[in-house]
């Protein structure tokens, strides 16, 4: 009892709820593991939403984090802080697998839409506007990005899915329109530049109909 004392105090010094009020989260919020979660701050989560381990989700001054039902953060390491600014991660969005972190400051908010997939070590900072069904895909850094809304990556028609940002690099101040996609360092397509935007048919084409 005293260890777990004394780890309540260090979690609230750093002004995290503690393992106990974290695990009174389910069953409605799906909290893998609670001593390895953190949250913090003005936080909202939505019924079904899934939390792996070492996720972190930290509100800090007037911050605020707003995750809507059937999100899933994990596997892999997950971090959404939001420093004076605000975060908003959509219905049935992937934050993984692999690394993905999330800051928003005052002036720079992020928002996340619907069924959007980041994973594969993605950095959003904000301001950015990821819309629904959009994917940031491998060691991606974005700020002041906006990818327009569409279908998600299982979508049948690549001119139907949201923008995509992939590769290995930084990507920012761009638009990325439904069907188009940036390939950055290891991601572009063979012969492009390195901030080129194509289409998305071009890396998935669509299978020919009898």
């Amino acid at each position: 009892m005293a260890a777990e004392h004394a780890l309540d105090v260090v979690r609230r010094a750093a002004g995290y709820r503690t393992v106990g009020e974290v695990a009174a989260l389910a069953p409605r919020v799906a909290v893998l593991d609670p001593g390895s979660t953190l949250v913090s701050g003005a936080i909202a989560l939505g019924d079904d939403v899934v939390l792996y381990p070492g996720v972190v989700l930290s509100a800090r001054g007037t911050g605020s984090i707003t995750i809507a039902p059937g999100a899933v953060l994990g596997p892999g390491s997950v971090s959404v802080i939001a420093d004076d600014g605000e975060v908003s991660i959509g219905a049935r969005a992937l934050l993984g697998p692999g690394g993905v972190t999330i800051v928003a400051r005052r002036g720079a908010d992020v928002e996340v839409g619907e069924a959007v997939r980041l994973q594969g070590g993605v950095f959003v900072e904000g301001p950015a506007s990821l819309g629904a069904g959009s994917q940031v895909l491998g060691t991606v850094a974005v700020r002041d990005v906006v990818l327009g809304d569409g279908g998600d990556h299982s979508a049948p028609d690549p001119d139907d899915r949201g923008g995509v940002i992939k590769g290995t690099g930084r990507v920012h101040g761009v638009r990325v329109g439904v069907g188009e996609v940036i390939g950055v360092g290891a991601g572009a397509r063979p012969g492009t530049t390195r901030l080129e935007v194509d289409r998305q048919r071009a890396h998935h084409p669509v299978e020919p109909t009898s």
